[in-house]
C-alpha cells in the first residue's frame, strides 16, 4: 500500500472505478480528470458527490475533499475518462497559534518550500483589482493551516502551478494566511489564466448557500483596505482589466471574469451568498480607507 509523508498524487491512467489504499491515514483527497463525466467519491459508508474546483483549465477537478480518517478510498466515474488523479492528505499537522487579524507567515503554516517559491520564481505586477475568492472546501475545520497547506499542495504539483495560486487566504475565525510567495503584486494564478493587474484572496470553505462568519469578513474588508491603500485602488472604482479585455469592478468577483473570451475557465466562485454580498463589502472598505462611495 501507498505510504506518504506530506501527500501523494496517484496517476490512476483511464480507470472509472478503483480504491485507492495507504499505509498512512489520511482525511480528505481531492480528484482530477479529463473527460465529461461526473464522479462520486465513498469512504466506508454511503456515495457523495464532491464539489467542483473550477480552476485547471482542460481538466475537471474536485475541491479538496473532507472525510473521517481512513486508509481507503473508493471512487466511480458515470463514463469514460482519461489521466484520472487522486491527491491523498494525510492528517492534521502544524497549527499555528493565531487570532483575527493576524497574518500566519508561510513559514509559520507550514509551507515545505517556507517563503520561496523556486518550482515558479515570483513576477509582479501593479495591482489594480482585487478579486474575491471561496475555496470550495469544508467550512468546519478545526485546523486551517491543515487546509492551506493542502491547498499548497494541490495547486503546486496536482495543478502543476509550482506554488499556492492565492495571494492570501482567510479562515473563518478571521486569520490571515500568506499565499503565493513573494509579497505584494506578485503574479499569483486564481483568476482564469488572465492574473496579471489582480491580487487574490479566497476565503477558506463554501460560500454558496451560507454567509462567511462575521470574523471572517471583517478582515476581508480590513484586508482589502490594506491592499487599496498599499495600490492606490478606489474600492468602488470601475476599470479596464487589459489581460481579461473586461470593464470590472476594483473588487470583484472571480466569476465576473466569465464573459472573457480570453479567460481559459468558467466559474461560479465566490459562491452566491458571498458575490451577492461585494456591493456592501466594496462600500464598508471605502468607508475603511475615507474614499468617499
Amino acid at each position: 500500500m501507498l505510504s506518504f509523508f506530506f501527500a501523494a498524487v496517484l496517476s490512476l491512467g483511464s480507470r472509472s472505478h478503483d480504491v485507492v489504499k495507504s499505509a498512512q491515514p489520511f482525511d480528505a483527497a481531492a480528484l482530477t480528470w479529463s473527460g465529461n463525466a461526473n464522479v462520486r467519491i465513498r469512504v466506508g459508508g454511503q456515495w457523495i458527490s464532491p464539489a467542483i474546483d473550477d480552476d485547471i483549465p482542460e481538466r475537471h477537478a474536485t475541491a479538496i475533499t473532507h472525510f473521517p480518517q481512513t486508509t481507503a478510498l473508493e471512487y466511480e466515474f458515470d463514463r469514460a475518462v482519461s489521466d484520472v488523479t487522486v491527491t491523498l492528505f494525510p492528517l492534521g499537522g502544524l497549527k499555528p497559534a493565531a487570532t483575527q487579524g493576524s497574518i500566519v507567515s508561510r513559514i509559520d503554516w507550514g509551507c515545505p518550500d517556507g517563503e520561496a517559491a523556486p518550482m515558479w520564481p515570483p513576477a509582479y505586477t501593479v495591482v489594480t483589482h482585487a478579486v474575491v475568492h471561496h475555496t470550495a472546501g469544508a467550512n468546519d475545520l478545526t485546523n486551517w493551516a491543515a487546509e492551506v497547506r493542502n491547498i499548497w499542495y494541490f495547486h503546486t504539483f496536482t495543478n502543476g502551478w509550482g506554488d499556492i495560486g492565492y495571494n492570501y487566504l482567510i479562515d473563518p475565525n478571521g486569520v490571515i494566511y500568506e499565499g503565493r510567495a513573494g509579497g505584494n503584486g506578485a503574479i499569483g494564478a486564481h483568476f482564469s489564466c488572465r492574473n496579471t493587474n489582480t491580487v487574490g484572496i479566497a476565503l477558506l470553505g463554501t460560500y454558496s448557500n451560507v454567509p462567511p462568519t462575521d470574523a471572517a469578513l471583517a478582515t476581508l474588508k480590513k484586508l482589502l483596505a490594506d491592499v487599496c491603500r498599499q495600490n492606490a485602488i478606489d474600492p468602488t472604482a470601475v476599470l479596464y482589466h487589459p489581460p481579461s479585455q473586461l470593464i470590472l469592478s476594483t473588487i470583484l468577483g472571480h466569476r465576473d471574469g466569465n464573459p472573457s473570451t480570453q479567460t481559459c475557465t468558467r466559474t461560479e466562485c465566490p459562491g452566491d451568498v458571498l458575490y451577492s454580498m461585494l456591493p456592501i463589502i466594496r462600500s464598508d472598505v471605502a468607508a475603511l480607507i475615507n474614499v468617499p462611495a
